[in-house]
């Protein structure tokens, strides 16, 4: 009997079709470690993963590799999920990829490690683009999971410091595998909105897997461009997440986001009167040395006017004397007399008098009417 003889890719198209069918082969995770790595020009991811006793081929499809968090590595331990095929045309048995994790700590700080060095290099963590927060806003966005410790926590502490405040929540997911797009969702319809003033995005503490979408570059890139200042509020104060480099600013909880983009009531109130009182001190304080001033002034000008008025005193009491000795009754008190005619024109002498003129006599003590009985001409006046 004649054997029947296959061809070769017969005999490969059934080896396939029997790796494929099997259903232990079809999926199932892997753990192993990274060697051979290589990033083809088409997008696709190429590796081989081993252990102490074996190793595979395996690749990664463009629509897989572009969706990894990290950038793997050789030497990086990793979890795989995959399936076995055979690639035909090199006869060999190959992984064919979907899902890639870092293996443990160890993996998952490499991978905060990369994006981290790639962010900074980009110029995402520097002091010089971020914003400003406000410094008491009206409105305060809360992008966190709405049944979590931490959204709770941040209205206590909102609500005790600041009554007036309007705190808007807006939920996403916080954890897991859909966690990263959701945050990026809500983030987008904040700045959307634009009434809030500032963003706390956060959550409560937890396990590094556990707070893994703030360490997703999606989440990164879209804290850069938030137009609304963003204030990172993840675990606790141990914990650090690529977000709390990127976001405006940093908060060790929660609790203490809310106390920075808040102020106390009680204590604005108490600094308000401090510095009322002070104030009233210092205006009561300049007040009386501006009076100090104004007396000392008064002071300095009523001596000036003083000192006029004395000298002015004494040059008049000097020209008074002057005038004084040059009157005519001090003439008549020295027993002389002066004679005016009927029409009060003063008689300088004999020369223009005429017998029977009538006369008045001033005296020192009074005057005297005379008449012009003779007339004698004695003296010349030379």
């Amino acid at each position: 009997m004649k054997a029947h003889v296959y061809t070769v890719a017969q005999v490969a198209g059934y080896c396939k079709r029997v790796l494929e069918d099997d259903v232990l082969l079809n999926g199932f995770f892997l753990e192993g470690e990274l060697s051979n790595v290589k990033a083809h020009t088409s997008g696709h991811l190429y590796f081989t993963v081993k252990d102490e006793a074996a190793s595979m081929s395996g690749v990664m499809f463009r629509g897989f590799a572009q969706a990894l968090a990290f950038v793997p590595e050789n030497g990086m331990r990793v979890i795989l999920y995959a399936r076995v095929s055979l690639y035909e045309k090199a006869g060999q048995m190959q992984l064919y990829a979907e899902l890639m994790e870092p293996m443990g700590k160890g993996g998952l700080f490499a991978a905060f490690e990369q994006l981290k060095t790639k962010l900074a290099e980009e110029g995402l963590f520097d002091e010089s683009r971020k914003k400003p927060l406000p410094v008491r806003p009206a409105c305060v966005a809360m992008v966190t999971s709405p049944t979590g410790a931490a959204v709770r926590d941040v209205i206590t502490v909102m609500r005790k410091r600041d009554r007036s405040v309007k705190i808007v929540v807006v939920p996403c997911l916080v954890q897991g595998a859909d966690a990263a797009v959701d945050i990026v969702r809500a983030l987008r319809e904040v700045n959307a909105w634009g009434k809030a003033e500032v963003i706390v995005l956060g959550r409560g503490g937890g396990a590094a897997e556990d707070l893994w979408a703030f360490n997703e570059e999606i989440v990164a890139r879209a804290i850069a461009a938030s137009q609304i200042p963003v204030v990172s509020a993840v675990g606790h104060e141990t914990d650090f997440t690529i977000a709390d480099f990127v976001a405006d600013a940093r908060a060790v909880t929660p609790s203490a986001a809310a106390a920075m983009v808040t102020q106390d009531a009680e204590s604005l109130r108490m600094h308000v009167a401090r510095v009322a009182r002070r104030l009233d001190t210092a205006l009561s304080q300049r007040a009386e040395r501006a009076r100090i001033q104004l007396t000392d002034v008064q002071e300095q000008l009523t001596r000036v006017l003083q000192r006029g008025l004395d000298q002015k005193r004494m040059r008049l009491d000097y020209t008074l004397d002057g005038l004084h000795k040059l009157s005519p009754l001090r003439v008549l008190q020295r027993g002389y007399t002066f004679a005016a005619d009927e029409n009060g024109a003063v008689v300088a002498g004999v020369s223009a008098m005429q017998p029977g003129q009538k006369l008045r006599l001033t005296f020192a003590d009074g005057e005297a009417d005379a008449v012009v009985a003779a007339i004698r001409q004695t003296f010349n006046g030379e």
